[in-house]
């Protein structure tokens, strides 16, 4: 569908990257990666048609339809959002228009006249393309996807311009998504949506049959999406067959054995200069270390890639508060008529580390301002424990930055103690990199000041920390160093935040917004999940019709001692067992069919395994490519058949209880 061969850029004499080969076909999915302004928005710019590449050739298969979000806000029209939704396509727009000037048509037309029969059969051949189209239930669908992303059915007939930024591209991809196109190019989609709205959208993609390219730094969309990923990095594209996880460990695994190459060769290079360097000033030997000099000159020097280095560093931790550091008890608070909690109670210790969840408007932000102070209840009361420092991060923290002081002085201001250069590494580790870091404030964009903002908290971290979608902004090296920097802090945390990564990575408890109240889960995301999916197969269980149990009095004891009736219970036994063997049996074959494949698979990864332990075989570049490309693919089947053997064993216990 997307083709793109030889393809370059360059932005003021540097490569941005060159030579990239990368083609899309119908029922790809492709996640795009890479640091921030390593050319992802721009490759994807190439394959919407938007930006030409200064060398190559980028081709798209002639009538498909391209649905693409971008990152910036759009303009749109400025009515209803509904309405805006639906205008998906020129042709639904000419037939509405068609259809309301034919009846107007037929309504002034004399009865029986030939203009009424030419007007009415146009009606029916166009009102019948209108229903091929999906017009009737075009409303419905607009609807539908407007709710799964967030909007009320009061938000419906509101104007778009009432909309902040994140609400308005959240429209614009309501409006992609209802298009239905043959492919679908998203640059950072989860960017401005909560938590609730992503799994909506990810559910929704996963069913999506066309080609999806996606960019972003959300991890465990990624690993839900993709099949492939193309890393885009240091002026190269490079791809990798699976999701995310499988891209790092297949990154991870080359690497080692690329350094591994690389430390032979140079071994063997060492000695074969120092023979030349003995040798050469010998009569005798002069000519055997000329020959070894041609030797050297002849060897294809192995390239270790530059690798984007890991910022190790230790933000400052905080003073230690009191043993409890919150607690909420009683909380009331209203917006107008609707009441957000009415007699809502929780505590916070020290140390906790609690994600907030919950649907859209259920009041997970507004409980976090109550939190920081920000917000007042309407009644309750809110306490904080001994020694406890607030400190709130959110999207409106970049206004209380300095706009005349350039990024380096207002993160000092931070921290004076720290110096100058781990200040700089820091920053760097959010993106300020270079002379990035001697531009003023006021030049900045809203996601530069967000990150500054979110970079000053760290660097004086508070020890009661309320963050809100901290990794908006953020690319992939990023997350992770926030990750990473949340886990060892000392201090208490409550965030609100899309990204399971990161949930699943700090958190110690999980609380739920719901219905004025809230429900607390011990452990990260995962673990709420896996419990909120056993309460909803207890639900469904309950909810089956409960056969009546008959009263122990009233049932006719069985004489164990009469001869017909021993002999009546075993043949039903021995028919229960021909029963549950047929069943069985065919579950047998396959366990028994995926654990020879299975034998198969580990002996040729040990197989792999070995070739790529012998030195041999970094002489034969082009195999041990080869070799590298196999290993992570067939690491992969043979986790998806251990799986399949996990199930089908499960399936077999089933069996063998429901017999019992």
């Amino acid at each position: 569908m997307i083709f793109l061969n030889n393809v370059a850029k360059y932005y003021q004499g540097k490569a941005l990257f060159e030579q990239i080969n990368l083609n899309v076909h119908r029922g790809d999915r492709v996640g795009i990666v890479g640091p921030n302004g390593a050319g992802k928005s721009t490759l994807l710019g190439m394959m919407e048609g938007v930006i030409e590449p200064d060398k190559g050739e980028v081709t798209v298969e002639k009538k498909i339809t391209i649905g693409v979000l971008h990152q910036e806000i759009l303009h749109g029209n400025d009515g209803p959002i509904l309405e805006e939704v639906m205008n998906v396509s020129d042709r639904l727009r000419q037939i509405k228009t068609r259809l309301r000037e034919l009846e107007h048509a037929m309504g002034t037309a004399a009865a029986g006249s030939e203009d009424a029969a030419e007007f009415l059969e146009e009606h029916g051949h166009i009102l019948s393309e209108f229903e091929q189209l999906g017009g009737y239930s075009l409303e419905a669908r607009a609807t539908k996807t407007l709710q799964g992303l967030g909007f009320s059915a009061d938000d419906w007939n509101r104007r778009w311009s009432e909309f902040s930024g994140g609400w308005r591209m959240r429209v614009a991809l309501a409006k992609i998504l209802l298009s239905e196109p043959d492919a679908l190019l998203l640059d950072e989609p989860t960017n401005h949506l909560d938590l609730e709205s992503l799994l909506w959208v990810e559910r929704y993609l996963a069913d999506f049959r066309g080609a999806l390219v996606i960019v972003s730094h959300d991890r465990a969309f990624l690993n839900k999406l993709v099949t492939r990923i193309v890393e885009v990095a240091a002026g190269r594209v490079t791809t990798c067959t699976g999701n995310f996880d499988d891209h790092e460990r297949s990154k991870e695994t080359q690497q080692e054995i690329l350094v591994a190459a690389y430390k032979n060769q140079q071994e063997k290079i060492k000695r074969i200069q120092k023979f030349i360097d003995q040798n050469r000033v010998k009569a005798r030997t002069a000519s055997r270390a000329q020959s070894r000099l041609k030797m050297l000159d002849k060897i294809e020097k192995i390239d270790i890639p530059n690798r984007t280095k890991k910022v190790k560093f230790t933000f400052p931790q905080p003073q230690p508060s009191g043993r409890r550091v919150l607690e909420i008890s009683n909380l009331v608070k209203k917006y107008g008529s609707k009441t957000v909690y009415d007699g809502f109670d929780f505590k916070v210790d020290k140390g906790e580390k609690i994600g907030l969840v919950g649907p859209n408007g259920a009041g997970k932000s507004t409980l976090l301002k109550i939190m920081a102070g920000v917000l007042s209840p309407d009644d309750g009361l809110v306490n904080y424990g001994h020694n406890v420092k607030v400190g709130y991060f959110a999207q409106h923290q970049s206004e209380s930055l300095n706009s005349e002081l350039t990024v380096l002085q207002e993160a000092q201001s931070a921290a004076p103690s720290i110096t100058e250069q781990e200040v700089r590494n820091i920053l760097g580790a959010f993106l300020f990199s270079g002379d990035d870091v001697f531009k003023k404030v006021k030049v900045l964009s809203g996601g530069e000041k967000s990150r500054l903002a979110l970079t000053k908290i760290l660097l004086s971290p508070p020890n009661f920390l309320l963050m809100d979608e901290p990794t908006n902004h953020l690319d992939i090296p990023s997350c992770e160093v926030l990750e990473e920097s949340l886990k060892k802090f000392t201090g208490t945390i409550v965030l609100i935040t899309h990204d399971r990564r990161l949930m699943n990575g700090v958190c110690t408890g999980i609380l739920e917004i719901h219905d004025s109240t809230g429900d607390f889960y011990p452990g990260n995301y995962d673990d709420y999940q896996f419990k909120k999916d056993l309460m909803s197969k207890d639900i469904q269980s309950n909810s089956t019709e409960v056969q009546p149990v008959r009263p122990v009095a009233q049932a006719s004891p069985i004489n164990f001692g009469n001869k017909d009736q021993r002999k009546d219970k075993k043949r039903k036994d021995a028919q229960a067992r021909q029963v549950l063997s047929k069943k069985m049996a065919p579950v047998k074959e396959q366990i028994t069919r995926i654990e020879i494949e299975l034998g198969k698979k580990e002996l040729r990864r040990k197989e792999i395994q070995d070739f790529i332990a012998d030195p041999k075989i970094y002489e034969d570049k082009e195999a041990l490519m080869s070799l590298l490309t196999e290993e992570p693919a067939i690491c992969k089947e043979i986790s998806a058949l251990e799986e399949k053997w996990e199930t089908l064993h499960t399936e077999l216990e089933t069996l063998e209880a429901e017999s019992i």
